[in-house]
């Protein structure tokens, strides 16, 4: 019977997070996460150029030796990871890693450690992840490829955008029922639409929504804005994407409320 995960999200923020091993698998591993904001630490004897390169300049740190047990860095880490060619020191990284109560993961045996690491797709605030739990680590990255798809760059300054409305919401409405009604509603705007040819124009739209729900905190102003938002698609369709997004820079004058 196959292992039911549990599947969580970790702030690695600053956190110390050791790899044993230098090859490719090690240079992936360290790769997502430094994007997770981890502070990563090999020990190795040997690195790829790309490792090296971190290393030289700061973004990684290294102890260029063979592993063993004791190293000081195992006992400070958050996540151990063993990435080495020989599963008999994969499994004495194991061994010492739990011990020490560390959360640990293997390269060479996805059933070896406390955890399995998914295959993600990353668009600023927004993570996806799959997994087979083991079982087809090569679905598991098609899949992915499909999710990239689904979720196209646009996604990052569309959650930015979600989260700046929702901070502004939460600050100037006190009642909870109306405020959810209001987020409901923010969902069915376009803005994903309006965002995929012109992500640029983020910080044009949140300053102009802002404006809109400043002056007017309800949901009926969230169903104009939406129906403003609607009418800038059909003018950029029927005028052309460049000369949409320079009415839109120029025209100030479309006050919150006064939709025409």
């Amino acid at each position: 019977m196959s292992n039911a995960y549990y599947p969580i999200l970790l702030d690695l923020q600053n956190r110390s997070c050791v790899i044993v091993g230098g090859g490719r698998v090690a240079e992936r591993k360290a790769a997502s996460l430094l994007e997770a904001g981890a502070r990563v630490k090999l020990i190795a004897p040997e690195i790829t150029p790309r490792l090296e390169a971190w290393v030289k300049d700061g973004t990684v740190s290294l102890r260029r030796e063979r592993y063993r047990a004791g190293l000081p860095e195992l006992g400070e880490a958050r996540l151990v990871f063993a990435a080495t060619d020989r599963s008999e020191v994969n499994e004495q990284v194991k061994h010492e890693a739990e011990q020490l109560g560390k959360l640990f993961n293997s390269a060479d045996d996805q059933n070896a450690g406390g955890f399995i690491v998914p295959a993600v797709v990353r668009r600023g605030r927004l993570t996806v992840a799959v997994s087979t739990s083991g079982a087809s680590p090569a679905l598991a990255a098609a899949l992915k490829r499909k999710l990239e798809e689904v979720f196209p760059a646009a996604y990052e300054p569309y959650v930015e955008l979600l989260n700046d409305l929702r901070m502004a919401v939460q600050e100037l409405v006190p009642d909870t029922q109306t405020r959810q009604e209001m987020f409901r509603g923010m969902l069915a705007w376009p803005l994903l639409a309006v965002l995929e040819p012109a992500p640029r124009e983020a910080a044009g739209l949140k300053v102009r929504l802002l404006e809109r729900l400043r002056s007017d905190p309800s949901p009926a102003e969230v169903q104009r804005a939406g129906d403003w938002l609607r009418r800038q698609l059909q003018e950029r369709g029927s005028g052309g994407q460049d000369e949409w997004m320079e009415d839109h820079r120029s025209n100030p004058s479309d006050k919150p409320g006064n939709d025409t």
